[in-house]
């Protein structure tokens, strides 16, 4: 029996643990692509499993603090059961390479970010008594390049209606502050054609919403196509119902974009798009290259074209050198564009980043202070947003029940806000049409249009 044809209970079990962001969360499901055709499947506890992979992510100091602390419970199984085979991938293991096999003895292969379609080789070479090291990169020099080499097994969960689909990966800003450029290296496209392969392979399994990944997205560019061009391309995908995408860049957001928002029907009106600091000065040293007063602008044009779209951001609290008047200035763009969510964070010094060299550092208390205070703003506008759909009527992808059950489904709008739409029996994929009812603090309850509702 061939393994991909096996019986799942014939199969080597294998645990991914994904920290991070959505890219690291791709790259975990292109591991589990590899895996089942080299006879594993996936099970839902390290104790379970043969193969244990933590996928890991450096954008914060935290996150890699909580990769040491899994591995060392995880030294306990391998000292119980030394046949289970552990690796490590991703941006951590892109910055400490071998030093990550140094200091855990019970990892047996480490692998970097260009390094995760060489699983199956890895593997024999851990089977043959080695311990792994590969974080060479691949490709690094070519703008254009089609870095997901195998996407037809379209390996995923029976139940997904929504995945990403990275079309870019590293990136050429090197903001103060940020790994990537050092964990994920320079700026590469795939080509068109590759992108829609897979895709159309998504769409066959049934995936109805497709998220497009990279560090900067919007930037995408190979030969003759770009950003706007690709999501035309995605848009006349038969079965492709919603598209999204994460995270641009101000400066790659132009009118052509925005346009795009207002005139294909498949991309939602949705736009994340971080601004990190409201303050010249501070945007200007964590060399982001846009400024303020040109992002402010950019607002009112997606809201002229769209003005039902629902804008997200990204805000970092406390950059070194920061002053409360440059915090102040954060907050009146809060006030100013009132965002329908905000993802705010404390500076975290990344080793190796001009950042965390910077002799000013704001003190800790000072930033969790000011991050409170954010939030206590920001909670109060994304409230008063959200109150203010009640009683308009929106569309929602059901992703299934709803947790709680009570003949509830789940979803989303095309604005990305999570409904609880009651007394709906519609399928995973199907979109129904609803009435908002009430709001939560970050969430809708609706009901069911198709009920009879005039």
């Amino acid at each position: 029996m061939s393994p991909t044809t096996a019986n799942a209970a014939d199969r080597k079990g294998v645990f991914i643990q994904t920290f991070g962001c959505q890219m690291n969360e791709y790259d975990s499901a292109k591991m589990l692509e590899q895996l089942r055709a080299e006879n594993y499947a996936p099970v839902d506890s390290p104790a379970r499993a043969h193969l244990i992979l933590v996928n890991t992510c450096a954008i914060r100091e935290k996150s890699e603090h909580k990769v040491y602390s899994l591995l060392g419970r995880l030294g306990g199984i391998k000292r119980s059961r030394p046949e289970v085979v552990i690796g490590v991938g991703g941006c951590v293991s892109q910055q400490r390479g071998a030093e990550i096999l140094k200091r855990v003895e019970s990892v047996d292969m480490v692998f970097g970010t260009d390094n995760l379609f060489e699983l199956p080789a890895m593997l024999r070479a851990v089977a043959a008594g080695e311990r792994v090291v590969r974080t060479d990169w691949h490709d690094r020099k070519r703008k254009v390049a089609n870095f997901i080499p195998d996407f037809g097994s379209a390996f995923g969960a029976p139940d997904e209606v929504k995945a990403g689909l990275a079309i870019t990966k590293g990136c050429n800003n090197f903001c103060t502050f940020c790994v990537v450029p050092y964990t994920r290296g320079r700026e590469v496209s795939r080509e068109p054609e590759n992108i829609l392969a897979e895709a159309r392979a998504m769409l066959a399994r049934g995936i109805r919403e497709i998220t497009l990944l990279g560090q900067n997205v919007n930037s995408y560019k190979a030969g003759e196509t770009d950003f706007v061009g690709l999501l035309g391309h995605l848009n006349e995908l038969e079965g492709l119902q919603r598209i999204r995408y994460t995270s641009p860049h101000p400066k790659d957001f132009d009118e052509k974009l925005a346009e795009a928002h207002a005139v294909l029907p498949k991309l939602c009106e949705h736009l994340h798009l971080p601004f990190q600091s409201g303050s010249d000065r501070i945007l200007k040293a964590m060399r982001r290259n846009h400024k303020i007063a040109t992002y402010l602008d950019k607002m009112t044009m997606i809201r002229q074209r769209v003005p039902s779209i629902a804008i997200s951001t990204d805000i970092i609290v406390g950059f070194p050198g920061e002053s409360e008047e440059d915090f102040e200035a954060t907050l009146n763009v809060l006030r100013t564009v009132r965002f329908d969510h905000v993802y705010a964070f404390k500076f975290s010094p990344r080793s190796g980043t001009p950042a965390a060299t910077l002799s000013d550092q704001v003190p800790e208390r000072v930033r969790a202070e000011r991050l409170a205070r954010l939030f206590e703003l920001n909670d109060s506008i994304v409230s008063e947003r959200t109150s203010a759909l009640i009683g308009s009527r929106q569309e929602v992808l059901s992703e299934g029940p709803h947790r709680r059950g009570c003949g509830a489904i789940t979803g989303r709008t095309r604005g990305n806000k999570p409904v609880m739409v009651v007394d709906c029996n519609a399928e995973r994929g199907d979109l129904v049409p609803v009435e908002i009812v009430s709001a939560r603090k970050f969430s809708l309850v609706a009901r069911d249009l198709r009920r009879g509702c005039r």
